[in-house]
C-alpha cells in the first residue's frame, strides 16, 4: 500500500528542496553586506591582536606640523592628482563589518597625512602619495629622499615644508631604489636643467636608471593590467571596495619623470652631501633589484628605505615582477642592525617612524626574523615534498612575529610569499606528472563541469557551500564554471558575491583589491584601461638595448616565420650602431658588424636606417611603425623599402587591457 503524503508535508519538503538549489539564491549585480561567516572571521582578530595598543598611532602623529587641506591638482587644474582627506574621511571610527579590522587599523594609520618633524634635522611628508618624501636639513638647502610618484605631489610637499619650516633650495636628491613611487616626482623638487647640469646632485644605487625603466617594460602590458587589480585603480574607495594598499593609501595619478644619478652607490660607503655625513648601506636583490638604506650620524637616524616598513612586504608582487630574495632581505636587515643598532629613530620610505633605540632594535629584529622565517620554513617544507599550494596553507608565522602589527600581511601575504620562495627554488611545476602538461584553462573548465554533472548541479552545490561560508572552494569551482560558460549570468553573479566576501575578510589590502576588482568586472565587464605610468620623460631614459629587447618581444612568431631581414641601425644622437636581424622568428642584434659567413647566410645586408633615440622609443613601444617613421625628414633609410614593411608587419601591438576573471 502506497503511503499518502499530506499537502502541508509536501509543501514543506518542496521548500526544503528549493532552498538547497541555486534557484533559492538571490542572483543580482548588487554589492552584498558581510555574511555571518565573514563577521565571525573578522571578529576573531580582536582576540588575536592587541587593538588596545595605540603606540603606532602615537608615532604616526608625533611631530605633526601641518597638513594639506585641499586636493592636489594637475598643473592645468583639470584633474585631481591626489586627495589626502578622502582617506582620512573614509577610515574614521570603528572597523565596519565589511573590512578586516586589522587592515582597517592599518588604513587609518596610512591616512594620517601632512608634514611631520622626525628630529632636529629630518622631516617627512606622509599620506599625500603612496610613499613618503623625507627632507634632511643640509648646510645650504634641503636634501630630498624619495620625491614621491608625481611632480604635483612632490611639489606640494616641498611647498609645505618651505612654508611651515624654512624656505630653502633643494641641493640634493637621494633615490633609495628603482620603483616609480620613489623617483617619479623628481621634477616637483628640482627642474630638469638643474638636475642634468649637476647643480642639484642625485644619489642612487648602481643600476638605478636601467632597473627603473626596465621593470615594467618587457612584460609591461601584462603587469599594468594586473596592477589595476592590485591597486583597484578603476574602483571607488569605500567600505565595500578598496580602502588603500596596506603600504600607503594610493598611487598619485600625475606627471612622472626620472633623473640620472650624479653619484652611484655600489657598496657601503660614507659621503658628505651638502655638508651632511651620510653612510649609505647597499642592499641589492631584496625589495628592489637595486636599493640602499642610509644612516645619518649627526642625528643618529637610520633610513630604512623600503627594506624595513610596517608591513610584511612582497617577495613576489601580485602585479608581477621577478621573485625577490627573502634570505638576502633578512641579511640586509641583520647587517644594518650590526652597524647601526644604536639608532634612536628609524624612518622609512613608507609608513611612520619608529622612535627610541629599544623600539628600533625590537622592530628591526622582528622584521629580520619575518623574512628569514618565510625563507627557511618554505625551504624546509619543499624539502619534505610539499608543493607550493600545500606549504602556503600549512605555514603559520611564529606567534611572537605574528602578534606585531608591523609584521602582518597588509601588502605582502604569508600565503603568496611562501609560494614565491617555492617558485624561486623549484619553479612553477610541483613535480606531479598530472600537472606537467595540463589543458588550457577554458578547455579544462569545460571538461571539469561536464565531469561534475553539468552547470545546474555545480551551481546548486556552489550555492549550498556559499551559504556555509566555504568561499575559497566556491571561488575555485565557480571560476571553472565561468570559464566553461562565460555567458552564465548566475555563475558570474555568485562568483562576484563570493569574491566580495573574501575581500571583506582579507587582511591583505592587495588581496582585498584583487577580489573587489574581480567582483566588479564579473558584474560590469572590463572597464577602460588605466593610464600608463611610463611617461615620455621616463621612456627617454631607456637605453637602446632595452628598447631592442622590447622590440624583439613584440615579434609574432607566426607572422615572422618565413622572414629574413637584416638592418643596420644608427641611433644618430646617441652615436650608437646596431646590426639587427629577423630570422627564425627571432629578432637579434649586435653592436658588432656581422662576419662574412653571417652576411652570406643573410638574405640581404644593405638595409640601413638612421634614427634618433626618441623615434626608436616610439617604434619599440608601438607608438609608430617603421613605415610611419620613414616618412619623416629626420629619418633616413637606404635599402629595400619592403624590409621595413616586412619587419613592421611582424610586430604585435599589445592590448591595453584584457580579460582576467572571464575568458
Amino acid at each position: 500500500m502506497q503511503k499518502r503524503i499530506s499537502i502541508p508535508t509536501l509543501l514543506l519538503t518542496l521548500v526544503i528542496i528549493g532552498c538547497s538549489r541555486g534557484g533559492s539564491y538571490t542572483f543580482n549585480k548588487e554589492s552584498k553586506s558581510a555574511s555571518n561567516y565573514t563577521k565571525e572571521a573578522n571578529q576573531r582578530l580582536y582576540s588575536e591582536l592587541d587593538f588596545s595598543d595605540k603606540s603606532d598611532f602615537d608615532s604616526a602623529n608625533k611631530g605633526f606640523i601641518a597638513t594639506i587641506e585641499t586636493p592636489i591638482m594637475s598643473k592645468d587644474g583639470t584633474k585631481v592628482v591626489y586627495e589626502p582627506k578622502k582617506f582620512s574621511h573614509l577610515t574614521k571610527g570603528d572597523a565596519p563589518e565589511t573590512v578586516n579590522p586589522s587592515l582597517w587599523r592599518q588604513s587609518q594609520l596610512n591616512s594620517i597625512n601632512g608634514l611631520f618633524k622626525v628630529n632636529e634635522y629630518i622631516y617627512q611628508v606622509r599620506g599625500i602619495d603612496l610613499a613618503n618624501v623625507s627632507f634632511v636639513k643640509g648646510r645650504k638647502g634641503w636634501i630630498v629622499i624619495d620625491p614621491l610618484t608625481a611632480t604635483e605631489t612632490s611639489r606640494a610637499a616641498l611647498e609645505l615644508i618651505n612654508k611651515h619650516v624654512e624656505r630653502r633650495p633643494v641641493t640634493a636628491v637621494i633615490f633609495t631604489h628603482s620603483h616609480l613611487d620613489h623617483f617619479g616626482g623628481v621634477y616637483g623638487v628640482a627642474n630638469k636643467k638643474d638636475l642634468n647640469s649637476g647643480k642639484v646632485k642625485v644619489y642612487a644605487p648602481v643600476g638605478f636608471t636601467h632597473e627603473s625603466v626596465s621593470e615594467n617594460v618587457i612584460a609591461g602590458a601584462a603587469m599594468s593590467r594586473r596592477a589595476e587589480y592590485m591597486y583597484a585603480r578603476t574602483l571607488d574607495f569605500n567600505i565595500q571596495g578598496p580602502i588603500g594598499t596596506g603600504l600607503g593609501n594610493f598611487v598619485a595619478n600625475g606627471e612622472y619623470a626620472i633623473a640620472k644619478p650624479t653619484k652611484v652607490i655600489d657598496k657601503d660607503m660614507r659621503l658628505v652631501v651638502d655638508g651632511v655625513p651620510i653612510e649609505f648601506i647597499y642592499t641589492p636583490g631584496a625589495e628592489a633589484p637595486t636599493e640602499m638604506m642610509a644612516y645619518f650620524p649627526r642625528s643618529n637616524a637610520l633610513c630604512g628605505a623600503e627594506i624595513i616598513t610596517h608591513t610584511m612586504h612582497n617577495i613576489q608582487t601580485l602585479r608581477g615582477a621577478q621573485v625577490r630574495d627573502s634570505l638576502a632581505w633578512s641579511k640586509h636587515i641583520q647587517h644594518a642592525l650590526e652597524k647601526y643598532g644604536n639608532a634612536d629613530v628609524l624612518f622609512s620610505s613608507h609608513h611612520w617612524p619608529t622612535f627610541g633605540n629599544e623600539n628600533v632594535v625590537s622592530f628591526m629584529s622582528t622584521q629580520r626574523d619575518l623574512y628569514k622565517f618565510i625563507h627557511d620554513q618554505t625551504v624546509n617544507r619543499l624539502n619534505q615534498g610539499m608543493t607550493g599550494t600545500e606549504l602556503a596553507d600549512s605555514i603559520k608565522l611564529n606567534p611572537n612575529i605574528a602578534k606585531e602589527f608591523g609584521n602582518r600581511g597588509y601588502y605582502g601575504s604569508l600565503s603568496h610569499n611562501t609560494r614565491a620562495v617555492y617558485d624561486k627554488y623549484l619553479g612553477f611545476f610541483n613535480g606531479n606528472p598530472a600537472e606537467l602538461n595540463p589543458l588550457p584553462q577554458v578547455e579544462s573548465a569545460k571538461k571539469t563541469i561536464a565531469y561534475m554533472g553539468g552547470d545546474a548541479k555545480v551551481l546548486d552545490l556552489a550555492v549550498r557551500d556559499f551559504k556555509k561560508g566555504e568561499y575559497r572552494y566556491v571561488a575555485e569551482v565557480l571560476n571553472k564554471l565561468v570559464y566553461a560558460q562565460p555567458e552564465n549570468v548566475k555563475a558570474k553573479q555568485l562568483l562576484a558575491d563570493t569574491y566580495e566576501q573574501l575581500a571583506y575578510q582579507a587582511e591583505n589590502a592587495t588581496w582585498r583589491n584583487f577580489y573587489a576588482q574581480g567582483a566588479y568586472e564579473l558584474r560590469n565587464g572590463v572597464g577602460a584601461p588605466a593610464s600608463a605610468t611610463a611617461s615620455p620623460a621616463i621612456l627617454a631614459e631607456m637605453d637602446t638595448e632595452l628598447l631592442l629587447d622590447y622590440l624583439a618581444v613584440r615579434v609574432n612568431s607566426e607572422k615572422a616565420k618565413n622572414k629574413d631581414i637584416s638592418i643596420e641601425l644608427n641611433v644618430t644622437d646617441k652615436k650608437q650602431r646596431y646590426y639587427i636581424s629577423l630570422r627564425n622568428s627571432v629578432l637579434t642584434y649586435s653592436s658588432k658588424a656581422p662576419s662574412k659567413k653571417q652576411r652570406e647566410l643573410a638574405s640581404s645586408s644593405d638595409n640601413k636606417i638612421e634614427i634618433k633615440h626618441a623615434q626608436l622609443v616610439e617604434l619599440a613601444m608601438g607608438a609608430a611603425t617603421f613605415k610611419q617613421l620613414n616618412k619623416r625628414d629626420d629619418v633616413s633609410f637606404n635599402g629595400d623599402q619592403n624590409a621595413l614593411n616586412e619587419l613592421s608587419s611582424s610586430l604585435d601591438i599589445f592590448p591595453k587591457t584584457f580579460n582576467i576573471v572571464t575568458p
